[in-house]
This record gives structure tokens, sequence and C-alpha cells, in this order.
């Protein structure tokens, strides 16, 4: 019998490949906020059919906004450090709690946000401006 094939690994580099690669490189970026003189010269430029009306995302950003809300202040910080790329031990010993705990907390905020897992969190809260909102 012959030995079965063995299967190429999904890393390359330091780094595993996923389908949200390319978004998760990088640890959370801060949104860029620009003058309100820039903001009405592009209002002005703007299409006259579009006109009116808020736009899709910004039902989504005051969802998030309200569901960050309804976090206790742990479960955000530990939504915060999860985005910012730590793992549940660094975690853990930044919060001064144990693993399972952070796990816990964890579980909670995937409940509560409506994900499945760190990943899913992370690209929910890639433009949260952790600044204007901090933990």
């Amino acid at each position: 019998m012959a030995t079965p094939r063995r299967k190429k690994s999904s890393r390359v580099g330091p780094q595993q490949t996923n389908r949200y690669f390319h978004v998760l490189v990088s640890p959370l970026r801060l949104v860029n906020r620009t003058d309100p003189a820039a903001q009405e010269d592009h209002a002005s430029k703007a299409r006259p059919g579009n006109a009116g009306g808020r736009r899709s995302t910004d039902k989504e950003a005051f969802e998030l906004y309200d569901r960050w809300l309804a976090l206790s202040p742990r479960e955000r910080q530990v939504t915060y450090l999860t985005c910012m790329g730590y793992k549940n031990e660094q975690i853990a010993f930044q919060m001064g709690v144990s693993v399972g705990t952070v796990k816990s907390y964890l579980q909670h905020v995937f409940y509560k946000m409506d994900v499945r897992g760190k990943t899913e969190l992370r690209l929910k809260f890639y433009n949260f401006d952790f600044e204007r909102n901090p933990p």
C-alpha cells in the first residue's frame, strides 16, 4: 500500500494565508479624518443623481457603534486588544486574568457581535475609530 500524499502547508513565510489575508496583514488601522472644508468640496462635486439619503454603510456603522456600547468594559478591552492583533495569552497577561477568562469574554463578544471568530471580529472593526471610542 502506497503512503498517502502530504498536503502542502498553507503557511507562506511567517503568516498563514487565508481569504482575508490581504486585509489582516497589518494590525488594525485607525480612521484618517479629513478637514471639514475638504469634505464640503467633495460633497459639492457629487453627482446630482445621488443626492439625498444616507449610505448603507452609515446604517452599518451606527449598528456597530450600538453593539460596541452594549459590551461590558472588560469585553470592550478584550475586543480592542484582539483587533490590535494580540493573542489570548498576551491579552490575559495585560488584563491580569487567566486565558480561560479571556476565552470566555471572547465567546460573549462573538455572540453579541454576531461573528464566529477573531477574523470576522477584526474585519467587523476594520474601520472602527478606537481613539474616538476607547475601550
